[in-house]
């Protein structure tokens, strides 16, 4: 079970600058929180499907230079944004792998381009699906976020309110705020499609649920995601 504030961070990535900027916005809360930041990234590492005995060697000596390289070249991007962060690399598919993962954090922290089309593949569809079955709160940071100060990134959280959702979100929303000094506001809603992107906040902190035997997150917070260019943090229910 998650913890709030968060002690343990989890910022899954993919060597972009949306990755990047969730480094940044991790290492300033946890700065705050005293908690431990971890950059993690999934490499498939694969092997051709038909070799032989004599072949074996020297394929996985070549997985082990290239697993080495990938070490490398993970610490040297959190390095750059995060330096107290523990990079952690791992072999698999991503997805997967995050949420797997993610089962022993309090926080995901993840990074998108909030494009539509082929180039969001990466960025787009890997957050999407994490935010649709992560079992931790997920906070989605767009690659423009602020580059100078991250903590404004929790200056001003607006949680939303309705019938719905838990106040799961408005505690977390609370928790956070309170590290930098930061204002909660909430926002009531009647119904799922009166969910909008505010003006004048910092972030949005929405529960996401069942809907009509559906995960809701489809119809609504998959948009959100695309549109809002806002900081998002996703709260499952039940906790």
């Amino acid at each position: 079970m998650w913890s709030v504030p968060p002690r343990r961070i989890l910022v899954p990535v993919d060597f972009s600058e949306a990755s990047a900027t969730a480094l940044r916005v991790a290492a300033a809360l946890a700065a705050r929180t005293g908690g431990e930041v971890v950059a993690f990234h999934a490499e498939s590492i694969d092997v051709p499907p038909y070799f032989t005995h004599d072949q074996l060697r020297a394929i996985e000596q070549q997985r082990a230079e290239v697993r080495l390289e990938a070490e490398r070249y993970l610490k040297r991007f959190v390095q750059a944004s995060a330096p107290a962060a523990r990079a952690v690399l791992t072999d698999g598919v991503a997805v997967p792998a995050i949420l797997a993962a993610s089962q022993d954090v309090d926080l995901l922290v993840m990074g998108t381009h909030g494009r539509r089309g082929p180039t969001r593949w990466w960025a787009g569809s890997v957050t999407e699906r994490v935010v649709r079955e992560s079992t931790v709160p997920v906070l989605v940071v767009r690659a423009s976020a602020d580059e100078t100060d991250p903590a404004r990134v929790f200056s001003h959280l607006v949680s939303v309110a309705g019938p719905e959702f838990s106040g799961d979100s408005r505690r977390l929303a609370e928790q956070l705020a309170a590290a930098f000094g930061g204002t909660v506001d909430q926002t009531p809603v009647a119904s799922l499609a009166d969910l909008t992107c505010l003006p004048g906040a910092t972030m949005m902190t929405v529960t996401i649920g069942r809907h009509h035997g559906h995960t809701w997150f489809g119809d609504v917070a998959e948009r959100l995601v695309r549109s809002c260019p806002l900081p998002m943090l996703f709260v499952p229910a039940g906790q």
